[in-house]
This record gives structure tokens, sequence and C-alpha cells, in this order.
């Protein structure tokens, strides 16, 4: 026998090798693919949501500016004036404070916005604080003496929101509600197609994890960002009405910020439950 015929025989009982090797397997139907160009979508839907909704419960709503300004200077001084008042009506010691105002000043930041000032406050508290007062100086607080300083207090903060510097300012105000508004009304609207997409394509959980991190992540550096910018951002010819603006706009974007490191948090948890259940 020759050596061909034996190498020949050799090589025959070897398997054949499989073909295109180096080609990757086709993966089977359900396999987890990753999306990061939606993850990516998400993230930014969700700084848009944040923002907006944010501004719209802090900055754009009058019950919270209210407090805001009452705990702020100009509040302050508002209040020294109410409380001068009431001691030239013979109640000293300043009962007036700042969460007894808060209801007297939404009627004068109602102004920044468009609405009408023209609304009832209730005056219990006012009048407990000036009959306590009252009492402890042996002095009698009549009805009559509460509405008066009831008016007086709806006078003074009226007065501090119409000023020339402060229609000026409601005129942007007013703008930027309006911007506020439609932003949030179409995100919302954009938010309900992903989540239907991200649904058809079995990618909700996944997408909604990274979402919120990447999303928390950038509203944080937005609001930080525009924390330190809005001193510059505000233009007014008055000093007093600017920084008034300042401390209220701060104020929102400290929610908001609140509200990423919030989103990291949430995201984090939701990735590592997809991850988890995904190994499963």
């Amino acid at each position: 026998m020759s050596e061909n015929s034996r190498m020949a025989r050799y090589h025959s009982d070897e398997e054949p090798e499989p073909q295109q090797q180096q080609q990757a397997a086709p993966q089977p139907a359900g396999t987890y693919q990753r999306r990061p160009a939606l993850a990516r979508w998400v993230a930014f839907l969700i700084l848009l949501l944040t923002v907006s909704a944010g501004l719209k419960l802090t900055v754009f709503n009058a019950t919270y500016t209210a407090g805001v300004v009452s705990r702020s200077t100009a509040g302050e001084k508002i209040i020294n004036h109410v409380n001068d008042d009431l001691q030239n009506l013979g109640v000293s010691g300043a009962p007036v404070t700042a969460s007894i105002m808060q209801p007297y000043l939404e009627v004068g930041v109602a102004q920044l916005y468009g609405q009408t000032a023209d609304v009832t406050v209730d005056t219990t508290e006012l009048a407990t604080a000036i009959s306590t007062q009252a009492q402890t100086m042996g002095v009698t607080a009549t009805s009559g003496m509460t509405t008066a300083i009831a008016k007086q207090a709806k006078k003074r903060a009226k007065a501090a929101f119409n000023t020339t510097a402060m229609s000026q300012a409601a005129v942007q105000v007013q703008r930027a509600q309006k911007i506020d508004f439609w932003v949030l009304l179409a995100t919302v609207l954009l938010l309900i197609v992903t989540f239907f997409y991200a649904m058809s394509v079995h990618h909700i959980f996944a997408s909604l994890g990274a979402g919120l991190t990447l999303g928390g992540l950038l509203t944080g550096a937005v609001g930080i960002g525009g924390y330190f910018l809005l001193p510059y951002l505000i233009t007014s010819t008055s000093r007093l009405t600017a920084n008034l603006l300042t401390t209220i706009g701060r104020s929102g974007l400290g929610v908001v910020i609140f509200a990423g490191v919030a989103e990291i948090v949430v995201g984090l948890v939701v990735m590592l439950g997809h991850r988890t259940f995904r190994k499963e």
C-alpha cells in the first residue's frame, strides 16, 4: 500500500471542520439587546420633565413663592411694617410672623403671574395672634382692629409687587411661565409615545433605569449651573427686585437639584433590579 493511500484513509477518518467558524452565530429570537440610544432619549425627556414640572410647582406657584418671599429680606420688611401698624394700635411685640403673613403675601405674588389679586384671606390665624399678644399686654383686641390690620397687610403686600420694576419683571415671569407649560405638555406627550415604543421592544425597565440615572445627572448639572448663573440672567432696574427674583429662582432650582439626586438613586435601583432579574 502506497504512502499516498494511507494518508488519504487517515484524512478521511477525521471529522469535517465546521464551516464559517469565524461568522457569529445568529442570536435566537427574544435575546436581550442593549439600546443606548433609547436610554439617552429617555434621559433627555426626564431632564425636561423634572425641570419643567419642578419650576411649575415652585417658581411658578404663588403659594410656594409667597412662602419663599415671607422668609426673604423683602418679606421681612413687609412684616415689620405690618407689626408697626399693629403697634400704632396699641399691640406691640411683633405678633405677625412669616407664616401668618404668607397668605397676604400670596395676594401680592399673584400679580407676578397675571392672576387676580382680589381674593379673600382667612384672618383666623392673624386674629388669634393679635388676641394672644393683646392679652399679655392687658389690651383688648377688637374685631375691628383685626379687620384693619388684615386690610393693611393685604394693601402692603399688593404695593410691594405693584412697583415699576416688579411690573417689568412680571412680563418676563409670565413669558417664562408659558414656555414652561408648553415644554411640560410636550414632554408628557413624548413620554407617553416613548413608553409604548419601549413596551413594543420589551425594553421598559432597562431604558427606565439608565434614563433615570443619566437624566438625574443631567438635571443636577442643569440645576447647579442655573443656581450660580441665575443672578447674571435676571435683569432688573431695581436691585431689590433682582435679589427677590434670584431668591425665588434659587429656591426652585434647589428643589430641582434634589429631584435629580433622587432620580439617580431610583435609577440605580431599577438598573440593579433589572440586571438581577434578567440573569435569573
